[in-house]
């Protein structure tokens, strides 16, 4: 027995619990306990969703809702026009983009670059919890669109909006996804290293606007 099964067992049978290292084991394996989890990590429906715009917005990201993928182009298309960026966009190669109408908005497939105005990005989930985007890198949105350019857009269904951490990764593990690289996103980039005082757009985009479909 280890120093620390012997601590844990001695902590065991003062709170009036027997059973040695094995069941200490099986007690501390990840899901044996339920942690602690606040009320907003488990809201549903539409206070779900109130909540990720909520926090978000808080983050300095901006939000607007469309009712269908179909709705992207020209939703993009009133963005760029409203924040004086050039009608383009870099994306990658993600199916819920495929066969799009972009109508004058010129599009770009394949990673990012640092002279990109605007790059487009699919969500794979959000929370609610704290606002943040969940992307899996890959061909289908490659990870540097989230770091290079200056504004990012990123598309999400409002069906892959989880309460909370739990809940994301409960889903995320059941979708099967195996990407090398898992970005969580919450709002623009931003540090207040220099001076203590908050800089947007410090190591990424100065911007970042969600389209929430559905």
């Amino acid at each position: 027995m280890s120093a620390r099964d012997r601590i844990l067992t001695r902590i065991r049978r003062a709170q009036g619990r027997d059973g040695g290292p094995a069941a200490i084991g099986a007690e501390i394996r990840p899901g044996a306990v339920p942690a602690p989890r606040p009320t907003i990590a488990s809201l549903d429906g539409p206070e779900r969703l109130d909540r990720f715009i909520a926090q978000a917005e808080a983050a300095d990201a901006t939000v607007s809702r469309i009712e269908s993928i179909a709705d992207l182009p020209a939703a993009l298309a009133t963005e760029l026009r409203d924040r004086n960026l050039p009608a383009a966009i870099r994306m990658g190669a993600d199916p819920a983009f495929d066969g799009l109408d972009w109508g004058t908005v010129e599009t770009s497939q394949g990673p990012g670059r640092i002279e990109e105005p605007a790059t487009l990005s699919k969500a794979r989930y959000g929370m609610a919890e704290t606002g943040t985007l969940v992307l899996a890198s890959g061909p289908d949105n490659p990870v540097t669109l989230t770091f290079l350019g200056e504004t990012h857009f990123v598309a999400i269904d409002a069906g892959d909006v989880k309460a909370g951490f739990e809940d994301m990764w409960a889903a995320f593990r059941a979708s099967g996804l195996d990407p090398r690289t898992v970005n969580m996103v919450t709002g623009p980039s931003r540090s207040a290293d220099i001076g203590q005082t908050l800089q947007l757009g410090a190591h990424g985009p100065v911007a970042l606007h969600i389209f929430l479909v559905g």
